[in-house]
């Protein structure tokens, strides 16, 4: 488990065309591995015992990247910052964001909602 959220922090060894490595090496939302990720996140929700703190790994690794990938978005709307996400228009990344933020609460949580909760559902769900 976390097989998607590991490769996406940096010194993995399959961190090459992560979701996070196309994000800050290429400025490009890769939708496909956006939703890999989302999905492994979901997955680490549901199998959170609630009656347990989160271990240590897993947390320094959802708040890394929940905080790196917030950052990138933050200055892709920043008019003085040269970083800029490509490939996808605001209302999109806002939607995007919003996944994110949730899906990330939700593995520390273990609380999940249901796809029909979003506009934008993740493709890999089944029953969404």
């Amino acid at each position: 488990m976390h097989s998607e959220l590991t490769r996406n922090i940096p010194g993995n060894t399959r961190w090459e065309g992560s979701f996070y490595e196309r994000l800050t090496e290429y400025g490009e939302w890769d939708s496909k591995s956006f939703w890999a990720l989302h999905f492994d996140l979901l997955e680490i929700a549901k199998h959170q015992n609630t009656d347990l703190p989160v271990e240590r790994e897993l947390a320094y690794m959802l708040l890394y990247l929940q905080q790196r990938v917030l950052n990138l978005i933050s200055a892709h709307f920043n008019k003085n910052d040269v970083f800029e996400i490509s490939n996808i228009n605001p209302e999109q990344l806002y939607e995007f964001k919003e996944r994110f933020e949730m899906a990330i609460l939700g593995a520390i949580s273990g609380e999940v909602l249901s796809e029909t909760s979003f506009d934008l559902v993740n493709p890999l769900v089944k029953n969404a």
